[in-house]
């Protein structure tokens, strides 16, 4: 017997006079009226802007008439949509204001293309600047289509934001870069093959360095010591010494995982992206070196700089030990993937702080020590990358210390046990200032080229404008269109000419809007219309790109003479309100090396005291919105979406790692101790076990069941045929839906209880007479009764709702000749 619940299109009005679909919300909206219950649920999180929300389920359109009535009304910049069930959607009538249809959208699964496509939805996902919501029918998963929308949708986004955000994040990686031009001095090729034949450890923060941790600082003299940036302050309290510390991330949330390594002595040495972060890169007090290209135009002087490799600060770290020469790369921390315990960082950070992480969407990955564990998408790019760089250097032999890594070809696995290590003589390069370039001289020359490129992209920016104020009269003059494209084919030849590197930089940085004047038609039907529509959207997207850069440049132009004010004798407090702004107030101590004799006045000492406040408060203070987003992915819903869906999938070993993780949250956490039981019995199913199923489900106390338990403790006793129990389940979750009462009815008669049986079935009919397959199932009952009067008018009820039902018909012309007979 399959228990599934139906959706059944009969509304409701509550106590509250809402109407809702019982089958949707079941009982929710006669507890509480919506308003209340979305206002404690989504109030503060409807009225954040620039959000787009993706909303699964409009909870029989009560959701979307709470969206429409917003307060304040929908924050600016930000975009609704809802995504209903295709079965659903006809019978929900939601008016939408004309001035609203740009910012709430509603359509059901078939428009997932056609929503991916659009331009501002690109955007948001490519942002990052969305969420996937769960309405009240989904959050409760009740309905299996809904528990498969979600899960759809969740996947889709995934992809998007990976597809789209490729294009789109290559603006912050030119905006950083700009923005770094004033600190990037001094280029990580000066360490190339510095240390021929000896051994380094790379070490990230994967939870495996919490097994090696101790050898590391036990071996440190004979081991060269590169860290990624945010497990250098966790290494640096348990006093292992690191060479290098290596930095890529351009995001703000680089800074709140890293800032450890501001513990650091003078004796580490930065290595970064050219991209890093500039609140990271403006306040290191040490020495650095950059890698990649520091010009976001072709320069002569960078095209042999070390390489930033993507896409974690794992690779880079990585090929940045192979580039300085080591023949030996022992790797810790380096697992790209869960431990056992869900735990995606070592102890001691930000995330291990948090639990272990249940809730993502994850992939598996084999390990060397032989079992799978889970990992992410990225992390499986950054395995893959990896795994291409073993392949390009053969010579360099890549040692992961831990068996709990992900394998990766071309990099083995050693305990450190079998690991030998010879006394290691590092060579002093933080001493040696013939490799870091002069300051003074480098900011100088850097400006002089900075401003020429400026004035460069104001000439180019007049040739566009003239471009553009052409192409916008293609369409209103025919007969003058073809002497108009001549003209703006010569200014683009003049454009292509003279300003190639530029404009190349301009469309790279602008590759989003330019995407918008491209078509998915093919050539053949393009018509002359559309080819001047394509042309005038081209130098819309070319001079608003253009002018982005030129504001980009014209901001390089000033952080590098504030850099060559800080050299000089601008007064401390004119510097010290700049360092403020930019939200950098750790540059005072870089200013203070500069000035060592600098004798403070009063109301200088007063600014220097703020200075190291904002520091400090910066070091130590952790960002919520980050500290919301770990929270996101073990958030117990997102568990139980994933339960769902490794159940769907028939993954019990997912199950079974999941039940691990769990079981040390149960004792404090209800719901991660029904999540347990959930996930245990799913697991025991899939392994054809369903008597321990059974038990998992009655082992949990009652008042933690929902829905969902009741269904599947149902279904494990008709397996088992323990119909007693099935029964006293059935009229417990009665109280969740009337849509069992069908299937009640049947378990009373398997159980011999006939007429309880029949006024079941009749009182379900009573409330949902249009119900054609329950009045087949009361007419086929009938007949197993003899009772040919009662089978007759049941068939007849279910020929009044579906006239042409084969079934139905059959049966009343046979009882008809039967009852015709018989008189």
């Amino acid at each position: 017997m399959q228990l599934q619940s139906n959706i059944l299109k009969n509304f409701a009005i509550s106590r509250f006079n809402e109407y809702y679909l019982p089958s949707i919300n079941r009982n929710t909206f006669e507890v509480i009226d919506s308003k209340t219950f979305y206002n404690r649920k989504f109030k503060t999180l409807f009225s954040q802007q620039d959000k787009l929300n993706i909303i699964i389920g409009m909870d029989s359109g009560l959701l979307a008439n709470y969206i429409l009535e917003l307060t304040e009304g929908i924050p600016d910049g930000s975009k609704f949509v809802i995504i209903e069930l295709s079965t659903i959607l006809p019978l929900l009538l939601i008016d939408i204001p004309s001035e609203l249809r740009s910012k709430l959208v509603i359509i059901d699964e078939s428009g997932l293309d056609e929503l991916f496509k659009q331009d501002d939805i690109k955007l948001f996902i490519a942002k990052g600047e969305y969420r996937l919501i769960a309405s009240s029918s989904v959050s409760s998963r009740h309905l299996d289509d809904y528990n498969t929308l979600l899960n759809t949708v969740e996947s889709r986004l995934q992809n998007e934001y990976f597809d789209n955000s490729i294009n789109f994040t290559q603006k912050i990686f030119v905006r950083t870069q700009l923005e770094n031009i004033a600190d990037n001095h001094t280029q990580a090729k000066e360490l190339r093959n510095k240390y021929k034949e000896m051994v380094c450890i790379v070490i990230a923060g994967g939870p495996s360095l919490d097994d090696t941790i101790h050898w590391i600082k036990e071996n440190q003299d004979n081991l060269y010591v590169i860290a990624v940036s945010r497990i250098a302050g966790k290494l640096a309290k348990f006093g292992i010494n690191i060479d290098i510390v290596v930095c890529v991330d351009p995001q703000d949330v680089s800074f709140d995982v890293s800032r450890g390594m501001f513990e650091l002595s003078d004796e580490t040495l930065l290595v970064h992206s050219y991209h890093v972060n500039p609140k990271i890169l403006s306040q290191w007090q040490g020495k650095c070196l950059y890698m990649g290209q520091r010009f976001p135009w072709n320069n002569e002087n960078d095209f042999d700089n070390i390489p930033t490799v993507g896409p974690t600060v794992t690779n880079s770290a990585i090929r940045l030990a192979i580039e300085m020469g080591f023949r030996q790369v022992l790797l810790s921390g380096v697992d790209f993937c869960y431990s056992k315990s869900g735990y995606s960082h070592a102890r001691g950070t930000v995330e291990a702080s948090l639990g272990p992480s249940l809730g993502h969407d994850t992939l598996w990955v084999n390990t060397y020590a032989g079992y799978q564990a889970e990992t992410l998408i990225q992390l499986k790019q950054a395995m893959e990358s990896l795994e291409n760089e073993a392949k390009t250097h053969p010579y360099v032999d890549l040692i992961n210390l831990s068996s709990h890594a992900a394998c990766i070809e071309g990099i083995t696995h050693q305990s450190t046990e079998k690991i030998t290590l010879h006394p290691l003589v590092k060579s002093k390069l933080l001493s040696d200032s013939r490799l870091f370039t002069t300051k003074e001289n480098d900011l100088n020359e850097v400006y002089s080229e900075c401003k020429n490129i400026k004035n460069e992209l104001l000439k180019l920016q007049h040739l566009i404008t003239d471009a553009k104020k052409l192409t916008s009269k293609l369409n209103l003059d025919a007969k003058k269109t073809s002497n108009t494209l001549d003209k703006v084919d010569k200014i683009e030849f003049k454009i292509n000419k003279k300003y190639k590197k530029l404009s190349q930089l301009i469309k790279f940085y602008g590759y989003f809007e330019f995407s918008k004047f491209l078509t998915t038609r093919e050539v053949e039907s393009w018509t002359q219309q559309q080819i001047n529509q394509m042309t005038e959207r081209y130098y819309e997207a070319f001079s608003s790109s253009c002018d982005q850069v030129f504001k980009l440049v014209e901001s390089a132009c000033n952080k590098l003479q504030d850099r060559i004010n800080e050299l000089g004798t601008t007064p401390f407090n004119t510097l010290a309100e700049q360092w403020k702004r930019d939200n950098q107030p750790g540059r005072c101590f870089i200013w203070k090396k500069m000035h060592p004799a600098y004798s403070f006045s009063a109301d200088e000492q007063l600014l220097w005291t703020e200075l190291n406040n904002l520091y400090q408060l910066s070091l130590t203070q952790v960002r919520q919105a980050y500290v919301d987003t770990l929270h996101t992915g073990s958030a117990m819903e997102h568990v139980y979406t994933k339960i769902l869906r490794l159940n769907k999938s028939q993954s019990h070993q997912g199950l079974a790692l999941l039940v691990h993780n769990l079981a040390p949250l149960i004792e404090k956490d209800p719901e991660a101790k029904r999540l347990y039981h959930l996930a245990l019995s799913f697991q025991l199913s899939l392994e054809q076990q369903p008597q321990q199923a059974l038990d998992a489900l009655l082992a949990l106390p009652e008042e933690l069941y929902t829905e969902m338990e009741l269904k599947h403790i149902i279904l494990l006793a008709l397996k088992l045929s323990k119909l007693e129990l099935a029964e006293s389940t059935l009229v417990k979750i009665l109280t969740h839906s009337d849509e069992y009462m069908p299937q009640y009815a049947h378990i009373l008669k398997l159980r011999g209880k006939i007429q309880e049986s029949v006024n079941v079935y009749l009182d379900y009919l009573e409330k949902y007479p249009s119900e054609t397959q329950t009045w087949i199932k009361l007419g086929l009952f009938m007949v197993e009764l003899n009772q040919a009067e009662g089978a007759h008018t049941a068939f007849s009820h279910a020929l009044n709702a579906d006239p042409d039902n084969q079934v139905a018909l059959h049966y009343v012309a046979e009882l008809n000749r039967i009852m015709t007979e018989a008189q």
